[in-house]
């Protein structure tokens, strides 16, 4: 082993242009390949390795003091309380009935993520793992996820990602969708994935296309209607308005058909007579 890393040193192999194009567009989206279930915690750890100069560790009486000093020069700094010699504290019971409702659905190392970008922590005050969930669960009798939930090729139920490829769009724009209101989906606790369903009508109405010249945007609608923009973009959500989504120049916009409005149009100063 030592004679291929000394082998490999002395004659060290470069990357192709294909290669390192390649390495670019990875390294654009870390947190896609962070969370892709092809991604082991195996190449976690060697990624890690890749973005870490080094981790500082001071030990206190009542805390783990760790600072991590990253490639670029950042600078992380997390505190881990220390447990009692012989003596474990006992995870909060919102944490174990989470658990068992997200393992219904997710397995453990998805369910560790959820738990974290929630900001729980174990019963020693730590971040969850895929080992803790597993060990969690064994100590309080809750069953492994069974499988996942059947998901349909063409309504779903998809996660922001996968509905953004099926859109055309941004995961920022779905995102904003969902925020908007535009968008319907539903989270089983904050942080897990969405589950997002993409029947034909939502598909035609947000995936872009041509609409008649009198329908007008968003901004205009809420104008001529007398309402809020948001309460326009419910009206459009739960269908009380025809809407689509088109493209002008790079720019995506609403075009929605006031008349469709149960109601009614409110007239303008400047509407024609």
């Amino acid at each position: 082993m030592r004679r291929e890393a000394e082998q490999a040193l002395q004659a060290p192999t470069l990357l192709s242009d294909e290669e390192r194009r390649k390495i670019r567009v990875l390294g654009a989206d870390l947190s896609a390949i962070w969370e892709a279930p092809t991604t082991t915690d195996r190449d976690r750890k060697r990624l890690l390795r890749c973005l870490i100069e080094e981790v500082q560790l001071r030990v206190e009486q009542t805390r783990h003091a760790v600072r991590i000093v990253w490639k670029g020069g950042g600078v992380t700094e997390r505190e881990v309380v220390r447990g009692k010699p012989g003596w474990a504290q006992r995870t909060q019971e919102d944490t174990i009935a989470l658990v068992r409702e997200l393992a219904r659905e997710f397995d453990d190392a998805q369910s560790a993520r959820i738990l974290n970008k929630q900001g729980r922590r174990s019963g020693l005050g730590n971040p969850f793992t895929q080992p803790s969930v597993t060990s969690l669960r064994g100590k309080h009798g809750i069953a492994k996820c069974p499988h996942k939930i059947a998901q349909d090729p063409i309504e779903g139920p998809f996660t922001a990602d996968e509905a953004a490829r099926e859109l055309g769009v941004t995961m920022s724009t779905v995102h904003r969708w969902l925020r908007e209101g535009v968008l319907a989906g539903e989270q089983l606790t904050p942080g897990a994935p969405w589950r997002i369903v993409l029947c034909k009508a939502v598909r035609q109405r947000l995936s872009g296309g041509e609409a008649p010249e009198d329908w007008v945007g968003l901004s205009e609608a809420a104008r001529r209607l007398g309402l809020s923009k948001s309460h326009v973009a419910y009206l459009v959500k739960t269908g009380k308005l025809n809407a689509v989504q088109t493209t002008v120049g790079k720019r995506r916009c609403w075009r929605i058909e006031i008349d469709s409005a149960s109601c009614g149009r409110q007239g303008g100063l400047f509407d024609p007579q």
